[in-house]
């Protein structure tokens, strides 16, 4: 199965690398390429303690229910896989069907596992839809 890139392929404008008080913001470039967005859009997630519920609730904003997932069971139609880089970092890019679709850090490297998957799934009654 070939996998198809997100329509809008966000780059993180934010490294790791550049500035050790500031996180990278690969989330919030994975957040807005999954969901056709500008980046200014999106929130610097990974920036606040509450991350995660954060998220939840900008993806049910937008159309989407979020779910975290340690260890998925079954694939993942649309999603964000975070997990170690080849940087040595913790890292997100987009995933569709359980395939790496969007490595938003400029290198394209990918993750060398997968710690975590957000899910995304469409809210029916939001019209969310990719």
């Amino acid at each position: 199965m070939t996998t198809t890139a997100p329509a809008r392929q966000v780059t993180q404008t934010i490294l790791h690398e550049q500035d050790g008080d500031v996180p990278g913001n690969c989330l919030q470039a994975a957040v807005a390429s999954l969901l056709d967005l500008d980046l200014n859009v999106v929130p610097h997630f990974i920036t606040h303690d509450d991350w995660l519920n954060r998220l939840i609730v900008f993806g049910q904003e937008h159309g989407y229910l979020v779910r975290c997932e340690w260890q998925p069971e079954t694939p993942t139609p649309l999603g964000i896989a975070i997990g170690p880089s080849p940087r040595g970092v913790q890292h997100a890019v987009v995933v569709i069907d359980d395939e790496t679709a969007w490595d938003p850090h400029p290198s394209r490297a990918g993750l060398l596992s997968v710690s975590l998957v957000l899910e995304f799934t469409p809210l029916p009654e939001a019209g969310g839809a990719r």
